[in-house]
């Protein structure tokens, strides 16, 4: 299954808070595991190079954002796309807004 991705909010495509489409709604993602792997994957799938910068997972830069709509992402860094990373959908417990 493709699971569209998009950065949000930010200067140009390759920058901003990162939302998914799950069930037809655009979500933040606030997972366990999202991690520099997990952005190079992002990246390789939205054409936009190496990752330069990688927030933690829950910062401040999901805040404000619409619902969560991952629990745990585990990718080796190898992937074309999320899709084909582990997936969890759900809310995280707890999910800080800060690290």
């Amino acid at each position: 299954t493709v699971v569209p991705a998009r950065l949000w909010g930010g200067r140009s495509r390759c920058a901003g808070r990162l939302e998914l489409l799950f069930a037809g709604t655009w979500g933040s993602v606030c997972a366990e595991g999202w991690d520099p792997a997990a952005a190079q994957v992002l990246c390789r799938q939205l054409a936009c190079g190496r990752p330069r910068l990688v927030p933690a997972p829950c910062s401040s830069m999901a805040a404000g954002a619409p619902p969560v709509v991952l629990r745990q992402v585990q990718c080796t860094g190898q992937e074309l796309a999320l899709e084909h990373c582990i997936l969890q959908p759900g809310h995280p417990s707890p999910c800080p807004m800060d690290r």
